[in-house]
C-alpha cells in the first residue's frame, strides 16, 4: 500500500508544472480555487501515501472538468449524502466500454464538495498491466482493488469508490443496457468491517457512449482482459474508434446505507445487504431515466 512514492518516480520526468498550467489555462476562476483547497497530504517526494501527485491531480482535474462540463455536460442532484468529511464507500453501476462513468462521478463529487473530496476507486489489477496507465492512475490517486489499500484508504478517512458489477460490466451488450450485473460482496463486508455507510449512486448515459455489439472473448483470455470490444465504431476508426459519443450524464446519489456489522458472520445477511445495495441502484437508474426524459421534454 505504501508504495506510492517509489511508483510515481516514473513521472517525475514529467514537468512538474505541466498540470498547474493546464489548469491554469482550462479551469475558471473558482475550479482553480476549488483545486487549490484539495489537501493532499504529502509522504515525501511531493506525494502522499498512495502515490498521489498534486500536478498529476491538476491535469486530471482540468480534462476531468473539461469533460463534465462540456463533453457530457453532466446533470447531478442528491450531493447532500455525500460526506463533507470522514471515511465512506460510493458504489454504483458501471458501463461503457471505457470508464469515462468512473471519471466523472469522481469530477462531480470533487466540484460538489466543499472542502473537495477525491473520490479513490479500487482499480482492477488488469490496468496495471497497461503501460503508464497503472502509473497515471496512482498518480491521480486511483489504487489496485486490495484490502490492504482499502484499509489505508478508509484509515485515512478516504471515500473509496467501487463498481460491484466488476470490470467486465463496462463490456455489457446493447441488449443489456441499464440492467445491472451481479453485485459482489466485498464492499458491503469492508464497509461493515469499518463501520462506513455505503453510498449508492445511479449513472444514466454511459450506456449509450458506446455500442457495444461483440466481446472478443478469446482474445481477452489470451491478453488478461476482461474483454476484448467490437463496436460501431472500433476497431474500424482504429484507436478514434474508442472515443466515447457525447452523450449527456444523468448522476444522482441516493442516502447513505448503514450496512449490518453481521454481514460479516452470516452467508444470509451478507446476501441481504448486498441486495439492499444493488436494489439501491436499481431504483436510482429507474429514476435517472425517467429524469433524463423529463429533462429531455423539457429541451424540445
Amino acid at each position: 500500500m505504501h508504495e506510492g512514492p517509489r511508483v510515481s518516480q516514473a513521472l517525475l520526468h514529467v514537468p512538474k508544472d505541466l498540470g498547474p498550467r493546464l489548469a491554469q489555462r482550462v479551469l475558471p476562476p473558482e475550479e482553480r480555487t476549488r483545486l487549490a483547497a484539495y489537501a493532499l497530504k504529502d509522504a515525501g517526494l511531493g506525494v502522499d501515501a498512495f502515490g498521489t501527485r498534486k500536478d498529476a491531480l491538476a491535469a486530471a482535474y482540468a480534462l476531468g472538468y473539461l469533460l463534465h462540463e462540456h463533453y457530457f455536460r453532466v446533470q447531478s442532484r442528491g450531493h447532500a449524502s455525500i460526506p463533507t468529511h470522514g471515511a465512506a464507500v460510493i458504489a454504483g453501476n458501471h458501463s461503457g466500454v471505457l470508464p469515462f462513468d468512473a471519471m466523472m462521478v469522481a469530477t462531480d463529487v470533487f466540484r460538489n464538495t466543499w472542502p473537495p473530496r477525491l473520490v479513490r476507486y479500487m482499480v482492477d489489477y488488469f490496468v496495471y498491466r497497461i503501460p503508464f496507465l497503472g502509473v497515471f492512475f496512482r498518480g491521480v490517486g486511483q489504487v489496485p482493488g486490495t484490502r490492504a489499500n482499502f484499509d489505508g484508504l478508509v484509515r485515512e478517512g478516504h471515500i473509496v469508490g467501487v463498481f460491484p458489477e466488476g470490470a467486465a460490466a463496462l463490456g455489457k451488450p446493447a441488449e443489456r443496457r441499464y440492467e445491472l450485473y451481479p453485485f459482489s460482496p466485498g464492499h458491503v463486508e469492508l464497509a461493515a468491517r469499518h463501520r462506513v455507510p455505503v453510498i449508492p449512486f445511479g449513472l444514466v448515459g454511459a450506456e449509450e457512449q458506446q455500442h457495444m455489439v461483440a466481446n472478443l472473448a478469446p482474445l481477452a483470455k489470451i491478453l488478461r482482459l476482461p474483454y476484448v470490444p467490437i463496436t460501431t465504431t472500433f476497431p474500424w476508426l482504429g484507436p478514434l474508434g474508442l472515443l466515447p459519443k457525447p452523450v449527456r450524464y444523468f448522476i444522482e446519489y441516493g442516502e447513505p446505507i448503514h450496512v449490518d456489522p453481521a454481514v460479516l458472520s452470516s452467508v444470509r445477511i451478507r446476501e441481504r445487504e448486498v441486495e439492499r445495495v444493488r436494489t439501491a441502484v436499481r431504483d436510482l437508474l429507474r429514476r435517472g431515466l425517467a429524469w433524463r426524459k423529463e429533462f429531455e421534454r423539457g429541451r424540445s
